[in-house]
């Protein structure tokens, strides 16, 4: 990503999350960003120097669903526990299947399957990172 500048990877994963009866594409969503979030462990960030989380350190979240339109990214963005910059990205992805039968709606609703990718970057102007 050449936009980052002296922005360095520090860590990825991604997560999958999926809404079985309410065809809600955020929660879907929200479900994958922390399914991916669950599962990133990093110490801390004293061994890249002198870090700053609000200046120096980016979290980029990318979240595949079937209908991004529908998707409030700022419920996302409250979602990321650091106090950094966040950078939240809504693609066409993820899986819609058809699901369990709603009497309510008189048909059968759709399963709603995300997935999320985040990316922490740290500024590489701290010594080597």
């Amino acid at each position: 990503m050449s936009e980052l500048g002296n922005w360095r990877r520090y860590l990825s994963e991604w997560g999958c999350g999926a809404v079985l009866t309410r065809e809600n594409q955020t929660l879907a969503a929200i479900r994958a960003l922390r399914n991916a979030m669950s599962r990133v462990c990093h110490m801390n960030f004293e061994p890249l120097g002198n870090i700053d989380l609000s200046k120096d350190v980016l979290v980029d979240v990318v979240v595949g669903v079937p209908k991004p339109k529908e998707v409030h990214v700022n419920e996302l963005i409250k979602e990321i526990p650091l106090n950094c910059t966040k950078r939240v990205k809504v693609v066409n992805g993820g899986l819609e299947a058809e699901g369990a039968y709603n009497e309510e709606l008189g048909r059968n609703v759709k399963v709603v399957i995300a997935v999320a990718y985040i990316t922490i970057y740290v500024k590489t102007n701290h010594g080597d990172v």
